[in-house]
């Protein structure tokens, strides 16, 4: 049973993927003339450069996308590092927009956008719409394979010692994070491993008490890509990646102590529904690490430039 619960969820992490690079690929097209001159005028304003990081990462569906971009425009000298602190804080409130789609049942219009999606593809009517075609195909992969993901899991309901472990992570807290971090470090992907927590709410094999921890945790392991991209990279490359790693750890380290009272507040907010808290707690997580750290974007520049001289 449980080789064929990996099979189906790693199946279904594979369809999302491919969506993700479709999505990417279909937007980077359209917009790769004018991306460089865009964003270099844009981020001038940290607000702005916040704005830009949403953007992109809402149209990808990844942050790591984006930040990974967003070093190698800093490692090409488009963007400097103020700049690119900004988008990134943008990046990481973006890569929210995934759950609180899937915590609204968006499911039921993908058959729709992949029909959509595949005619404009191969009408091939301009280069914008196959382009827009290649996205849409994309969306609806990706939302397909958090379908697959969420079915696959069904059976870990009969698992005693999985649900054993998602109770002590509940009870130490810490434990989740590390947990969180380990595993997104890993698929190298924040977006799907909340995709797999609301998978596992979807069964009832998890509460936002659970999930919490984990969630801060996949934060930080997302920021595994970013950094292996800087290898390759001039310092102000990889200060741009330290920067991406400092933001999400500072913000876990200073929210933890306040995490039972983000999930209470969360609760409230939407108390019927434990695939909607997890999409409201990320939210607000990242939202509030946003607010918390923004007026210190100019320390943590100058940290990233002490961490590699």
């Amino acid at each position: 049973m449980l080789l064929k619960i990996t099979a189906g969820a790693l199946a279904g992490i594979s369809i999302f993927f491919l969506g993700m690079n479709m999505m990417s690929d279909g937007i980077l097209a359209l917009a790769t003339r004018r991306l460089k001159g865009i964003l270099s005028t844009l981020t001038a304003n940290p607000l702005l450069g916040i704005l830009c990081g949403v953007l992109i990462t809402a149209l990808t569906q990844s942050s790591s996308g984006t930040t990974v971009m967003v070093v190698s425009l800093v490692n090409g000298g488009v963007l400097n590092l103020y700049q690119a602190a900004a988008v990134i804080m943008g990046a990481n409130l973006g890569t929210t927009i995934t759950a609180q789609l899937v915590s609204y049942d968006f499911f039921v219009i993908i058959p729709h956008v992949l029909f959509l999606g595949i005619l404009l593809y191969h009408l091939k009517l301009t280069v914008i719409m196959k382009e827009l075609g290649r996205f849409l195909i994309g969306f609806a992969l990706l939302f397909l394979g958090i379908r697959v993901m969420i079915v696959s899991l069904y059976p870990l309901k009969n698992l005693l010692g999985f649900q054993h472990m998602l109770f002590s992570v509940g009870d130490h807290k810490l434990l989740g994070i590390l947990l969180g971090a380990l595993t997104t470090g890993i698929i190298q992907s924040s977006s799907t491993g909340i995709a797999l927590l609301q998978g596992l709410s979807y069964q009832g094999l998890i509460n936002l008490s659970q999930a919490l921890p984990i969630l801060m945790g996949q934060n930080i392991g997302t920021c595994v890509t970013t950094l292996l991209s800087s290898f390759a990279t001039d310092k102000n490359g990889k200060r741009a990646a330290i920067i991406h790693l400092l933001f999400n750890f500072f913000g876990t380290i200073i929210l933890f102590p306040f995490i039972d009272l983000i999930a209470s507040f969360v609760v409230k907010l939407s108390p019927d529904l434990t695939v909607r808290q997890i999409a409201n707690a990320h939210t607000l997580f990242n939202l509030l690490t946003l607010l918390l750290l923004l007026p210190f974007l100019s320390l943590l520049v100058n940290l990233s430039k002490k961490i590699i001289r």
